[in-house]
């Protein structure tokens, strides 16, 4: 444990180390210890964790040598082609759409420790990457990451690929805001992070893999609306958490390039009626149960809100249908 979280530790220090630095030999150099000190985390002395960490190792190392080999090409050559790759080679990291596959595919091999970690810090030096080089044709990449995680999200059951899916769509936003040269996009990141904290943190306390999973939950009322409003927040639901970030990108977008906030808002209302849709079981499950959970929780103190919650829920079973 102690060795955990002082990898941890690390892991932090080379960011800081990163985001004080342009020199691009140190960002490559970073990011690979990044990746060194992230290694550990993963184990869990498991053989199919074994085979994720070999997997995940293969393509984050693939990923850099492209890099590196693409930035020491530009350097000495100035073609445009090796700036281009560079720009892949990160792309790759991050696992945007098309470089999406690895991270799906190995989403149920990842402890919810980990796939916060590679979701949000492991993600903090190649987005600083992004935002000191130039991106003339990663447009292509905002808008088909934004259009497509949307419709991968569809039908999706397993929780841990529709956070995988939702992280996507969040990174066009970051992404667009990198494009545009505005430095929102961290605080877009760390209230993401918070969000997502708070999210995988309870999925794994509860031990919910899978959609079914939360009404067979043991837990008492608030706690399963709570779980599902989260939900909701990392979909963009307006006015939650979510939603802020996205309300600040879209007035800074707007001002700059009116196609990249039209795509973006498109794909965020489809996220929303996603996630309506998928949790939407739910909500008859809560009206079941909410008249033996007032006889038991009922107070004045308390009333008001269960009443406020009960009718928001009401409103969005009535959009869904």
């Amino acid at each position: 444990m102690f060795f955990k979280n002082l990898m941890k530790w690390m892991l932090l220090l080379t960011i800081i180390i990163s985001f004080s630095s342009n020199f691009w030999f140190i960002l490559w150099l970073m990011m690979e210890m990044n990746l060194l000190m992230f290694i550990p985390i993963m184990n869990e002395k498991k053989k199919i964790n074994s085979n994720c960490m070999i997997s995940y190792f293969i393509i984050q190392s693939f990923s850099s040598s492209l890099f590196l080999i693409s930035a020491i090409n530009f350097f000495i050559l100035d073609y445009k082609f090796f700036e281009f790759m560079m720009m892949i080679s990160i792309l790759i990291k991050l696992a945007m759409i098309p470089f999406h596959f690895w991270l799906s595919n190995l989403s149920e091999m990842f402890n919810y420790e980990s796939l916060f970690l590679i979701l949000t810090i492991q993600k903090m030096i190649p987005l600083y990457i992004l935002n000191i080089i130039k991106l003339n044709s990663i447009i292509i990449f905002i808008i088909l990451s934004s259009l497509m995680s949307s419709l991968f999200l569809m039908n999706l059951k397993m929780i841990k690929k529709i956070i995988i899916f939702s992280s996507i769509s969040h990174q066009s936003w970051m992404i667009s805001l990198i494009y545009l040269k505005s430095n929102f996009w961290m605080s877009y990141l760390l209230i993401y992070l918070l969000l997502i904290f708070k999210i995988t943190m309870i999925l794994k306390k509860n031990k919910i893999n899978h959609i079914y999973n939360f009404m067979k939950m043991n837990s008492n009322f608030l706690k399963k609306v709570s779980i599902y409003t989260m939900m909701l927040s990392l979909g963009g639901m307006p006015p939650m958490l979510g939603f802020i970030p996205k309300l600040i990108s879209i007035m800074i977008i707007m001002k700059m390039n009116m196609l990249i906030i039209i795509i973006l808002i498109i794909s965020s209302i489809m996220n929303i009626y996603i996630y309506m849709r998928m949790f939407n079981p739910m909500l008859f499950i809560f009206f079941l149960n909410f008249k033996k959970f007032l006889k038991t929780n009922l107070n004045k103190n308390n009333l008001f809100i269960y009443l406020n919650l009960m009718i928001s829920i009401f409103i969005i079973n009535i959009l869904m249908n």
